[in-house]
């Protein structure tokens, strides 16, 4: 890859919300930009294999939707869960191209924290779907994955965009995406604290970084989400959103970039 695209693009969480980074990507693409790898967490980190695996919008959407069964509903009740992440992981393995992240045709990374030491951790090998499902686990939704010998959750707990990791990678410059600022409506009850457990560490994680370990450009999108879509049509709505604020900061991104 030619130096002068030798950047990384980092994607924050941000559950279904994280389709707007297609829209983003397909815009960079227009314009002849490409990552030199792409990096992320809880459902950044999803769509950051998904991406790095050059699937095309529609494919995307249809992963998406064939994540939507009731199949991987928790059905033991001696499991402290609501999904079975074990059901997930071979789903997720199931649906994707390449299984491990030596065989992705573009690199990619996932973030996770390592909860017994309460640090982050960047996974760069072996099995995808596993280190996928780890960066999303969060309690109780998902209960935390044990990997290689480690007990891991939520990339979110820990860290926001990574960048000081990918720039030990030789990455020259680090473009983080958030998309926890697009709005969802009224949330309630045992979601809504969910929620601000949540924002609460991304805020705390962004602060920190932003200040010790910035990237080079820390892009929000902040549009308004519809709530009662279907997925189809969520994920259409979003990936523009993601499209139309990238177009925002093409002419950055490229000072950036070719700097």
């Amino acid at each position: 890859m030619d130096q002068y695209q030798n950047f990384a693009l980092s994607l924050s969480g941000g559950g279904l919300s994280c389709l707007a980074y297609v829209g983003f990507v397909d815009s960079l693409k227009k314009h002849q930009l490409k990552p030199a790898c792409y990096a992320g967490l809880s459902g950044g980190a999803l769509l950051a294999i998904l991406l790095a695996s050059n699937l095309s919008t529609p494919e995307i959407i249809n992963f998406f939707e064939h994540l939507k069964t009731l199949k991987i509903i928790n059905t033991h009740f001696s499991k402290l869960e609501i999904i079975d992440h074990k059901k997930l992981t071979q789903l997720i393995r199931l649906l994707l191209p390449y299984k491990t992240f030596e065989e992705l045709p573009t690199p990619a990374y996932i973030f996770v924290s390592n909860l017994t030491k309460k640090e982050p951790l960047m996974i760069t090998r072996g099995d995808i779907a596993s280190a996928i499902v780890a960066s999303c686990s969060l309690f109780p939704l998902l209960q935390p994955v044990k990997r290689q010998g480690l007990l891991l959750g939520d990339g979110g707990f820990t860290v926001y965009y990574g960048a000081k990791f990918l720039h030990n990678l030789g990455i020259a410059k680090v473009i983080g995406i958030d998309v926890t600022g697009l709005t969802e409506g009224t949330v309630k009850g045992f979601l809504s604290a969910l929620y601000k457990q949540i924002n609460s560490s991304v805020t705390s994680n962004a602060r920190y970084e932003l200040s010790e370990h910035p990237v080079d450009l820390d892009i929000k999108i902040t549009f308004p989400s519809p709530t009662l879509f279907t997925i189809r049509r969520k994920a259409n709505h979003l990936i523009l959103l993601g499209e139309r604020t990238a177009e925002h900061y093409i002419p950055e991104i490229k000072k950036i970039v070719y700097a």
